[in-house]
């Protein structure tokens, strides 16, 4: 099927930079401190974080971004998870319609956070960094699946698959480079169970590609954490889309 990868058809765009630490940051143990940190980034950088939720067994920053028709959108941009934290910067979501986030230097309010959390945390290690970029591409009314399934060579898996999952690893210059693709479909908000017709409904593919250190020997350095980052940003999205128009 006839489909090409392109930057203007992105139509929802999420970064999050993940923190492998050790040992792990437990909330039982540090949620004075993991609140004081939160409290932190807030005051720091509020186009990015803004409310605290912390409870019993959950602590994380969300923020409330104002879309172009005046729509609201609720997002964590800072949780904790079993590896560590995770930082989330939006730079398009989809709700109705694509709408840009004017969110500037995340790298370097990321880079600034981690310096923070390792002033906070001095007998930590942070052993890997992973920068995550999650696309959708739009497809308009050409069926997502149908589109990845193309991809195959047997007549009969592509008759016959219903839904379909690729996971991909292509390590290069001792960085890991993993890739999930796979089918979705973008439908009208409030409509909950209402059925869409053909003319609506309009389908798109779920991009994940996630780009972190092979070597987790010691505490990184700034300059290989730079170099993580800097990769990311030059593999993204222009390398990552000659890669699925398979432009090599």
């Amino acid at each position: 099927m006839n489909y090409q990868f392109d930057i203007e058809q992105i139509s929802q765009h999420i970064v999050k930079y993940g923190v492998d630490i050790r040992p792990a940051i437990v909330l039982e143990q540090d949620k004075a401190k993991l609140q004081d940190y939160c409290n932190w980034l807030i005051e720091q950088f509020p186009e990015i974080f803004e409310t605290l939720l912390a409870g019993p067994r959950q602590l994380h920053v969300q923020r409330t971004f104002v879309l172009s028709d005046g729509k609201r959108a609720d997002l964590p941009t800072f949780l904790l998870t079993g590896r560590g934290p995770l930082f989330t910067f939006p730079r398009r979501l989809y709700i109705n319609q694509a709408h840009d986030i004017d969110v500037h230097d995340r790298d370097k309010i990321f880079r600034k956070a981690l310096d923070e959390l390792r002033v906070r945390f001095p007998e930590r290690t942070v052993l890997r960094i992973g920068v995550v970029n999650e696309f959708v591409f739009d497809t308009g009314v050409m069926n997502s699946l149908e589109v990845i399934a193309s991809n195959l060579k047997n007549d009969v898996w592509r008759e016959r698959i219903k839904n379909l999952r690729i996971l991909l690893e292509a390590p290069r210059d001792g960085k890991n480079i993993n890739m999930e693709l796979r089918p979705t479909y973008l439908r009208p908000s409030g409509r909950g169970e209402v059925s869409v017709s053909d003319e609506e409904m309009r389908f798109g593919i779920m991009v994940s590609v996630d780009i972190n250190n092979q070597q987790m020997k010691d505490d990184m350095t700034r300059g290989e954490i730079s170099d993580i980052l800097a990769f990311a940003d030059d593999y993204v999205p222009e390398e990552l889309i000659r890669f699925l128009n398979n432009e090599y």
